[in-house]
């Protein structure tokens, strides 16, 4: 017969009870966890369903957009129809080299082109057909510039036809200066793309392979001194590591990273996926500014005739998609230390009018680092 003594009895039912007190502990705990576990797998359905929600959105409004684009030529052009005008650009006026007679010189020269120059640069500068002071204004500041030691500088404005009263103004203003590349296209922000490609072609038909060639817009105030340094800089280089074509030089602003087209259709550079498919762009320079030769031009100017032109944006088409294509790697995609040219977006007073007297204080400043050397203007 099992006899238990109290003390026995005392310590047994303390243990059931602790063992009672543990159980109920670890339910809680148990609870707890699951509703925790339940409480994070619903945030992340919700947030799943949030992210698929907004997704499924951005590609209702890019297949709406991409229907609008198609349908209506004037919001973007369909491809078809830009790689036809890339073969098809018709020019209206065409520039003399030789544009305007020289009006001063710090030395006895007869002309601002010197025969024997050590090498010679156009510049290509995108503008509308009634940004007359625009042009007037750099006409008679960087843009005058036809020497500087020996290398010779030339400057080409690339404008649309304009509404029928405004084209005789034109027509004075080319007879004037015979500095302006005009196409048969209506002035229009979608054509901005369709002029950079109007100055390619112009230069790969007319131009010397050995020439330079740079592109550029209105409202960009230039260095040419230190486009000069540049591209002495480079010729070095080329000539000292045998490269097989003089680099593309991003003289306002370069870009090598993490940069994706834009995808909303209310963007001006909106790019469908349909066109573009990859999520970020290669190595490219801004279209602001960039400097390369005439050869390396005329090489992207031949692709792009049988490629799908980029016309909401044609900088990173043509010096990142097209030099891919070229097999130019991204090392003579240059960045330089400090960049030759500056976006004024303060370019004009509130009434439209230019700022002339901004300009004219820096270009002053400007003049001031020429002094030691033999210059040339228009």
């Amino acid at each position: 017969m099992l006899v238990i003594r109290s003390q026995d009895k005392i310590c047994f039912k303390n243990s059931s009870v602790f063992n009672n007190r543990t159980m109920k502990r670890k339910f809680v705990y148990f609870i707890f966890v699951v509703s925790c576990a339940w409480f994070a797998f619903v945030v992340i359905l919700h947030r799943q369903k949030s992210i698929r929600q907004k997704f499924c959105e951005e590609k209702t409004l890019e297949k709406e957009s991409v229907a609008n684009f198609r349908a209506n030529s004037n919001r973007i052009k369909r491809p078809e129809a830009i790689l036809q005008n890339t073969h098809s650009i018709e020019f209206l006026l065409q520039p003399h080299i030789q544009f305007r007679r020289k009006h001063y010189t710090t030395n006895d020269d007869k002309s601002c082109v010197d025969k024997e120059f050590s090498w010679a640069m156009v510049t290509f500068v995108k503008s509308a057909a009634g940004n007359i002071d625009r042009r007037n204004l750099l006409r008679r500041t960087w843009a005058s510039l036809g020497k500087i030691d020996r290398s010779n500088f030339y400057t080409v404005f690339i404008i649309g036809k304009p509404a029928d009263e405004l084209q005789d103004n034109i027509r004075e203003e080319f007879l004037k200066y015979r500095d302006i590349l005009q196409i048969n296209n209506p002035e229009d922000y979608q054509i901005i793309g369709l002029k950079t490609l109007a100055g390619m072609k112009w230069a790969s038909e007319n131009l010397p392979f050995n020439y330079y060639y740079s592109t550029s817009d209105d409202d960009m105030w230039i260095d040419m001194l230190k486009v000069k340094e540049l591209i002495d800089q480079y010729r070095m280089v080329v000539m000292e590591d045998d490269w097989p074509e003089f680099p593309i030089i991003c003289t306002y602003k370069w870009w090598r990273g993490s940069v994706a087209p834009l995808r909303m259709p209310q963007d001006k550079n909106f790019i469908p996926r349909q066109q573009y498919r990859w999520p970020y762009w290669p190595t490219f320079c801004f279209g602001g500014m960039y400097t390369t030769s005439v050869n390396v031009i005329k090489q992207l100017w031949e692709l792009s005739t049988i490629t799908e032109p980029f016309y909401n944006a044609d900088d990173v088409w043509i010096t990142g998609l097209l030099r891919n294509k070229l097999e130019m790697p991204d090392e003579m995609v240059i960045r330089p230390e400090e960049h030759a040219a500056k976006h004024y977006r303060g370019f004009e007073n509130e009434d439209g009018t230019v700022k002339y007297e901004v300009k004219f204080d820096e270009w002053n400043e400007a003049l001031k680092k020429l002094q030691s050397r033999s210059l040339c203007r228009w």
